[in-house]
């Protein structure tokens, strides 16, 4: 998932730039670090958790880090966590290198072909970035303005 941001007053913002580039990258730098931050911990707050197993691999996988100046990524690692984020639709599931398709875990054994019925979507990480979008307006306000404060 991407997140678009339309700037409002470019023109200020062209203006602060080339009045004090490293002031105006500096601000966004930091708007955009905390607000992947708050996604992360959102993220990891709002994932599931399978408690049956021990759980927590998939709060686990994710994470947030900066990329370059005003540029960062906010990741979920575990392999399953779109299928989690977004759900699945009913598919088959055959077996491949086994003789049969089986939960070592729980010690159930389900045959050479198994019709899930799918799984719901939790939106742990979709959610996360839906409701950080006014913190994230927020905070590239609050930016642009003590970059204009600073160049006047």
């Amino acid at each position: 998932m991407e997140i678009s941001i339309k700037i409002v007053d470019i023109n200020k913002l062209k203006a602060a730039f080339k009045k004090a580039p490293l002031i105006a990258v500096g601000e966004y730098s930091t708007a955009i670090e905390r607000s992947a931050f708050k996604i992360e911990g959102d993220a990891k707050r709002a994932a599931p958790v399978n408690k049956g197993s021990g759980g927590g691999t998939l709060r686990q996988s994710i994470s947030s880090r900066m990329t370059g100046r005003a540029s960062a990524v906010i990741e979920s690692r575990a392999k399953y966590s779109a299928y989690v984020d977004q759900g699945t639709r009913p598919h088959i599931i055959r077996v491949r290198n086994a003789k049969v398709l089986a939960n070592r875990r729980t010690g159930q054994f389900f045959g050479k072909v198994v019709h899930h019925p799918g799984t719901k979507a939790t939106k742990y990480f979709s959610g996360a970035i839906e409701n950080s979008i006014p913190y994230i307006n927020a905070q590239l306000k609050t930016a642009m303005q003590n970059i204009l404060n600073s160049i006047n």
